[in-house]
């Protein structure tokens, strides 16, 4: 298993539980839990997401993002429906790209250790 380490502070992030993924412009970055809450929970804007990649909003996003390019391909509005598609789909594949960069590489944690920690 590949190594993951917290963009700020650099310490090796063991689980997936510590693990954040945020978006800045098209760049996927991995923070560990305690940069995340001080400094990039606090930052929000156009170029930097306050809403980490994984996790289970996003993963309910992506669902909702795949129901739409399905809505989408379907739709009669030919203007339309090229530029949502891209949209769409470049949501959906930053998703992908978190979890095949950063998380795949990460133990997932049960519920037995988190009582232990």
């Amino acid at each position: 298993m590949r190594k993951i380490y917290c963009q700020k502070c650099e310490k090796e992030i063991t689980s997936r539980k510590q693990l954040f993924t945020t978006q800045i412009f098209f760049w996927v970055a991995a923070y560990c839990s305690t940069c995340y809450v001080e400094r990039i929970k606090s930052v929000s804007s156009l170029a930097v997401s306050n809403t980490p990649l994984n996790g289970k909003y996003s993963n309910f996003l992506a669902g909702i993002t795949v129901i739409g390019l399905f809505m989408v391909f379907f739709a009669e509005i030919p203007y339309i429906k090229i530029p949502l598609i891209v949209v769409l789909s470049l949501v959906l594949l930053m998703r992908i790209y978190s979890y095949m960069r950063f998380e795949r590489h990460l133990p997932v944690v049960d519920a037995s250790s988190d009582i232990n920690e």
